[in-house]
């Protein structure tokens, strides 16, 4: 199973499991940075 394929996916998931939707964007969108930054880290080995 695809967990997020994009907006309206994440909406289905948020709505299939029971979560609040604003708040399940917000905590992907801080994952996202936080890869992000991590993937920097290690480029800079």
């Amino acid at each position: 199973m695809v967990l997020v394929g994009g907006r309206a996916s994440v909406r289905n998931r948020a709505e299939t499991f029971g979560l609040d939707y604003a708040n399940l964007l917000e905590a992907l969108g801080e994952l996202g940075d936080a890869w992000r930054d991590y993937l920097e880290v290690l480029s800079g080995w």
